[in-house]
């Protein structure tokens, strides 16, 4: 009878091969997983970008829709800063002088009737307000602020403010002038609630309408960057240069950023010649350690 070997694996060649198979996995493990950590880690420092950078937009368009020269910087070293000025939203130049078929005094801003004016036509229209809006009780109207420290104690004192913002709202009308047949209306004329007296002319004959002051509060202490509106006008600017401070006012809250983990800000003022500049510096850290830093710049409109 023909006799039939039965070849196997020893003991060894199965232990060499269990070895060689865990030495391949790893390798392959290590050429999964780097690609997939380092798209981790491009995710998170994106997710940072992304938030600082959209923070820093949101700032720049409320800079670009600043009234001019209300603009002022609280600093509150080490933790962070306070950046506030008020709201635009609207602007147009006022008539100073009779033309055009327009030439009565509600035609006519005055600057020198006892008393102060009440009602005067712009040249032209305004572009966002319209008469269907009107009356607009809480917006008022602003002619060459030339500094913070003009507008925001004259906003706070409604009683006797001395002449830069009027002291409450308007209305608005489409008017044409004297004799014309056409009804549409040449001219936006405002009426304020009360007779007001501008001290100083625009020398381009700007006017302003704005509604309120906007702050944002940088906190590398706490890792926030919040926004705040709704609130009243104060006078003095170190009197709102905290979070609880404008919270307290009754102020909207709006958080911007978070993981804050340093923020400066340097305001270099405008001059005649020249106008504004802001220059922002953020940096955020996530949990794990990322951490980013962007810097941006916004120029400033500085003319009243």
């Amino acid at each position: 009878m023909k006799s039939v070997s039965v070849n196997g694996f020893t003991l060894i060649e199965l232990i060499v091969v269990i070895v060689l198979l865990g030495i391949m996995s790893a390798g392959a493990g290590l050429l999964i997983t780097r690609p997939i950590e380092a798209y981790g880690d491009q995710l998170r420092r994106q997710q940072l970008v992304d938030s600082a950078e959209m923070a820093m937009r949101k700032i720049e368009t409320d800079i670009r829709r600043a009234l001019p020269n209300s603009l002022r910087r609280i600093d509150n070293s080490p933790a962070g800063w306070v950046l506030e000025m008020v709201n635009t939203i609207d602007g147009a130049r006022y008539r100073d002088e009779a033309g055009g078929g327009f030439s009565s005094t509600n035609d006519i801003l005055s600057f020198t009737t006892s008393g102060g004016d009440q009602q005067f036509n712009l040249l032209g229209n305004f572009t966002e307000l319209t008469v269907a809006g009107s009356p607009y009780a809480d917006y008022r109207a602003v002619i060459y602020n030339t500094a913070p420290t003009d507008i925001y104690p004259d906003a706070s004192v409604i009683t006797s403010p001395t002449g830069v913002i009027s002291r409450a709202g308007f209305s608005l009308a489409s008017v044409s002038p004297v004799g014309a047949t056409d009804s549409t209306g040449d001219e936006h004329q405002l009426t304020l609630d009360n007779l007001f007296q501008f001290d100083f002319q625009s020398p381009t004959q700007r006017i302003f309408i704005v509604d309120g002051p906007v702050s944002y509060v940088c906190d590398s202490s706490t890792g926030l960057l919040t926004r705040f509106d709704g609130y009243a006008y104060q006078s003095a600017q170190g009197t709102i240069d905290t979070v609880a401070k404008l919270t307290a006012l009754g102020a909207n809250v709006d958080r911007v950023a978070t993981q804050l983990s340093a923020c400066n800000i340097d305001y270099q003022a405008g001059s005649p010649q020249r106008g504004a500049l802001i220059t922002l510096d953020l940096s955020l850290t996530d949990d794990v350690g990322e951490s980013i830093s962007l810097l941006h710049q916004v120029h400033v409109d500085n003319v009243p």
